[in-house]
Formats: C-alpha cells, sequence, structure tokens
C-alpha cells in the first residue's frame, strides 16, 4: 500500500524543483525519517528518495525485518561498494563517508538538485558538506539549502491513522488528570497542607508519580519532565515545579502533561489548572479570563487564517481584559508571555508554529495547541488552560473532551 506521505512528499519536490532527497543517520531520534519508515527502527541507514522514482533504502544486514515494513526497495550494505570503499579511503573517514553515499546516488541514477538530511549531524559539519557539495557537483548534483526543510513541511498534515493514534493518547492523558484529581480529592487538610489518609503531606512530587504510573498504564512515557507547578512556580510557564513542595490549599496548581507513546511514537499535549478546595476571587478572575480566551481561540479559526493571526486574536482579547502581552508589553515575563500554541506530532513542538513574520496558514489535518495563560508569580499566581485539536474544514476540533473545572472539593 503506497503510504500518502510519499504523494505530499513528491509535489512538494515538484514544487521546489527538488529532484531527490537523501536522508542518513538513525530513524530513531529523526521524526521525518522515523515517519517515512513507517516507525521502524534503523540504524545507521540511508534513504535515497528519488521524485518519482525509486526509492531505495540502504542498511545493515540484520535489519531487512524492520527494513521491510517500510515499504522501500531494500538493499543491505553488504550488497554495496561500501567495503571496497572503507579500504580505498583508509584513514579519512569524510573520504569514505562522502564516496559511499555518492555511490548510493549513482546506484539510483540520481542527478539535478538534491536536498539532504542527516540524524547524526551531517548537515551541520561544515568540513564534510564542503567537500560533500564539490564530489556532488562533479556526479552532476547540486546540493540545495532549503530554508523550510520539505520533510517537516510534509508532516505538518496527519493522515487519520496519526490523528487517531494522538487522540488514543490523549485519553491516556485525561486519564492521568482524572488520577490527580482523585489524589487531590482524597486529602483533607492540617492548616493550609493537604494531608493523606495516613496523615502524610501531599507533595507535587506524589502527584508526578500517579500520573507517570497511570500514563505508563496506557501506553505512554513521559519522554522529558512534565510540569505539575503550584503557587509561585506555577507562574512560571516552565516550571516543571519542586517534588518536594507540599501542595496547600488555596493555591494554583499548573499541570503540563506531553506524553508519548511508547517507545518513539506520537505526542500529546495538555494543560490543566486545579485550585485543591476554595480558589480565591483573583485566581477565579484568572480562570474564566483563560477559558473565555481558549473559547476566542476556537472562534477566532476560519478557513484560510494563519497560525499567527490566531495568537494575535487572542493576545488582544487579553489585553482588552487588562492583561500584559508580548505586543502591548514586548519582553514581559508576566501575563500572556508566551505564543498561543504549536504543532504537535512526533515531536511535542514542531511545525505549524505560531511565529511573527513566518506565514504559515492552518490547512486541514494539521494538529496544534490552544494555550492561552497568564503568570504572575509574585503574586503566587500562574494559570493555563490547553487543548490540543486538528484543523478540519471550517473548524477546530477538540481531540479530546476534558473539563476545565478549576476547583477539586477536599475530603472534608
Amino acid at each position: 500500500m503506497t503510504d500518502p506521505l510519499h504523494a505530499t512528499i513528491d509535489a512538494l519536490m515538484r514544487e521546489r524543483k527538488i529532484d531527490v532527497l537523501l536522508i542518513d543517520g538513525n530513524s530513531i531520534g529523526h521524526p521525518a525519517f522515523f515517519r517515512l519508515a513507517r516507525g521502524a527502527k534503523l540504524e545507521h541507514a540511508t534513504l535515497v528518495y528519488k521524485r518519482g522514482g525509486r526509492k531505495l533504502l540502504v542498511g545493515i544486514d540484520f535489519e531487512r525485518d524492520n527494513a521491510a515494513r517500510t515499504g522501500f526497495e531494500f538493499l543491505p550494505i553488504s550488497k554495496t561498494q561500501a567495503g571496497r570503499l572503507r579500504k580505498t579511503h583508509a584513514g579519512d573517514p569524510v573520504g569514505y563517508r562522502v564516496a559511499y553515499l555518492l555511490s548510493l546516488l549513482r546506484a539510483v541514477r540520481a542527478k539535478g538538485r538534491l536536498a539532504l538530511y542527516g540524524a547524526t549531524t551531517l548537515e551541520g559539519s561544515l568540513p564534510w558538506l564542503q567537500r560533500f557539495r564539490r564530489e556532488a557537483k562533479r556526479a552532476g548534483l547540486t546540493l540545495v539549502e532549503e530554508r523550510s526543510p520539505l520533510l517537516d513541511r510534509a508532516r505538518e498534515i496527519k493522515t487519520e491513522e496519526e490523528i487517531e493514534r494522538i487522540r488514543r493518547a490523549g485519553q491516556g492523558t485525561c486519564a492521568a488528570f482524572d488520577a490527580i484529581r482523585r489524589r487531590i480529592a482524597r486529602c483533607g487538610l492540617h492548616g493550609r497542607t493537604l494531608v493523606e489518609r495516613g496523615g502524610a503531606p501531599l507533595t507535587i512530587g506524589a502527584l508526578k508519580a500517579t500520573m507517570r504510573e497511570t500514563l505508563m498504564k496506557h501506553g505512554l512515557a513521559e519522554e522529558s519532565a512534565c510540569i505539575v507547578a503550584q503557587g509561585e512556580e506555577a507562574g512560571v510557564p516552565h516550571n516543571e515545579g519542586s517534588d518536594e513542595r507540599k501542595v496547600v490549599a488555596g493555591q494554583p496548581i499548573v499541570i503540563d502533561i506531553f506524553p508519548r507513546e511508547n517507545p518513539y511514537g506520537y505526542f500529546f499535549d495538555m494543560t490543566r489548572t486545579f485550585c485543591p478546595g476554595k480558589a480565591p476571587a483573583a485566581l477565579k478572575r484568572l480562570h474564566r479570563d483563560v477559558a473565555e480566551a481558549l473559547t476566542v481561540g476556537y472562534e477566532a479559526f476560519e478557513p484560510g487564517v494563519e497560525a499567527y493571526e490566531l495568537h494575535l486574536r487572542v493576545a488582544r482579547f487579553l489585553e482588552g481584559k487588562g492583561y500584559e502581552t508580548l505586543h502591548s508589553h514586548p519582553g514581559t515575563q508576566v501575563g500572556f508571555c508566551h505564543s498561543l500554541g504549536h504543532g504537535v506530532g512526533l515531536e511535542v513542538h514542531e511545525e505549524p508554529f505560531m511565529r511573527p513574520g513566518s506565514p504559515k496558514p492552518l490547512e486541514p489535518g494539521m494538529i496544534l495547541t490552544l494555550e492561552p495563560g497568564l503568570y504572575y508569580p509574585e503574586k503566587k499566581l500562574g494559570l493555563r488552560l490547553e487543548d490540543t485539536v486538528v484543523v478540519r474544514e471550517g473548524t477546530l476540533e477538540r481531540l479530546v473532551d476534558y473539563p476545565l473545572t478549576l476547583e477539586v472539593p477536599l475530603r472534608g
């Protein structure tokens, strides 16, 4: 079965006048290669991808079963010129690598404009790149420098299968929020500190442990530290929260959970803010205004709207409520001091980004977050609400439904 991503890549190559892609390295840790390989784990592999022509995958012989999952034509490295070229270029690893990759390009009769992708930072090695460029030119290939990587652009539009995988990750994420809420709700109070049934204070670390345990049960992993932060720590958008901190009543806990399918799969990203017990008036106001800002984000969508314009409309709404934003107060670290959202997929932060001066019309199949927030650490206030959505024809579809409820009633 033909992968629909191939048609997108071929169309983008045609549009950009690129004749061949060369992707070299490991599929793990390289989202574009991983997606093209249909999730197959490949090490020290090379994919030569000709527009409208051969798509040759070269790899370690004993990874042939993994390679078969990709649907590409597979050539074991033992059947290439690698052995001979190693002897020819003994003591010159850069020369060997250049000669080896060019031998693969010749094998598929590649000519014309070439875009290079390296999972092992080949494109970041200036001496290697300069030598490859010279040798490629002699072989009839012109190395193209892309301002916007074609493969990242191709991955922006998700298939229905990808969308459903991300939705399932969202369902597991919701279960983690439920587990955290239940653990808070089982607590009583000693003064303002939450205490569990055995009398021990509830800590931020304990809530993180509950989150991780629940994610694991749903086949999800915390690849990088998620956020469970209370008080002044909640007032700094990327503060992970101190594990030893005791949870207190009446202060917001910003909980930002962005797990990944285990192993190596798709991410989800969602934030809710919980307040153990009764919320003070200032926190209720922040919650009301951020929840309304989230609604503005949904309502501001229209076909063809640019991602950054969506951000601007939410920022203007919050400015109208009297809050600082990056537009009314450039460089601010309080108020709405970050962008409205970002794309989600095989990376937790990927295109489409909501950046000024970077036109990015939202198209059906894109998955992104909407995450307005307000932050005032000196007041021990921080609040963020985040949904992950998919762009459909004429609307944004929330991938999972989860309440925005702020207060978590405590055990009497």
